[in-house]
């Protein structure tokens, strides 16, 4: 093995199934595309005014005609997301968990950890983005619980979309799951949560997981007590009301690091660094990268709600 590095790309490469690029909770919710490199991403963010007449002609045969402006479209900028850079001791490469054979497999293990926390973030992202679209919060009154908060979100969006998506924090999941056992002394009659998500259309999915926030501290990917619904077939726009784009690698960074048509790099150095000067250790440094870009190009089609 004459070059670390090229062994090691053998481990650290794209993902498996190309079908799973992202995360599901995206490919759910979102178009996914991918940008080239140095293309611009835009999108119409304003409505189409011009509401809908039916012509009739006057007296003299004349009608009302109208000048109708033409739609600009807005460009969107991609954010790069970075992970931490991480080290793997050179003696645990070259010489194993054993010390007596070369492990790259270890540099493949913390490749998918760095993968992990990636789609994490995306995830995140995507959720804090349907929480601060303005004016599409669903507000629980006192008198009501989780069936009752959902129709409300239902309500909000039916007249703009349906085959929905409800994107669930774990107190919310759990609490559906237990509604009906919950509520069997409470009511006089049936009332069946799951038998109404299914006739409404909804897909229930659970986000789980935390991260790292910039402070160090551990917090929810979504909050526990959120509810996300988003509807994916819309009456008034074609596809999803979210996009998500991740940008290709330019041709020669991806040249130089074998990732030809990489969306995301998970890079290893070519060479081990001296990361402790005082014990003098060496490692390899690791760290993955990506340009991404997530907008919700709907806001009529998303809705949000917290539940007490």
């Amino acid at each position: 093995m004459d070059r670390i590095d090229l062994e090691i790309s053998k481990v650290i490469g794209e993902p498996i199934d190309p079908n799973l690029r992202v995360p599901q909770v995206i490919s759910e919710i979102a178009e996914v595309s991918v940008a080239g490199p140095g293309e611009e991403v835009k999108y119409y963010a304003s409505y189409d005014a011009n509401v809908d007449d039916i012509y009739t002609a006057d007296s003299g045969g004349a009608i009302t005609i109208h000048k109708l402006s033409a739609s600009n479209a807005t460009a969107l900028s991609f954010a790069g997301l970075q992970s931490k850079l991480e080290y793997v001791l050179i003696n645990d490469v070259l010489c194993g968990a054993e010390g007596n054979k070369t492990d790259t497999g270890v540099l493949g293990r913390k490749k998918a950890a760095i993968s992990r926390a990636m789609d994490k973030e995306e995830v995140r992202r995507m959720c804090a983005l349907i929480v601060a679209v303005t004016g599409q919060q669903v507000v629980q009154a006192t008198a009501d619980d989780l069936y009752d908060l959902i129709v409300k979100m239902v309500h909000k969006l039916e007249d703009y979309g349906d085959n929905y998506v409800l994107l669930a924090g774990s107190t919310v999941k759990e609490s559906i799951d237990t509604y009906d056992k919950e509520n069997a002394d409470n009511f006089n009659y049936r009332i069946g949560l799951k038998e109404y998500l299914a006739s409404a259309g909804i897909t229930v999915i659970k986000v789980p997981g935390t991260f790292t926030n910039t402070s160090g501290a551990s917090q929810r990917l979504l909050a526990t007590n959120k509810l996300l619904l988003v509807a994916r077939d819309s009456t008034i726009a074609a596809g999803k009301p979210i996009i998500f784009v991740r940008r290709q690698v330019g041709a020669e960074i991806a040249k130089m690091m074998n990732a030809e048509n990489a969306e995301r790099l998970i890079s290893v150095a070519q060479a081990p660094t001296i990361i402790d000067g005082t014990n003098n250790l060496l490692g390899y440094g690791v760290f993955g990268f990506e340009s991404v870009i997530e907008a919700v190009v709907n806001p009529n089609a998303v809705c949000w709600a917290t539940l007490a």
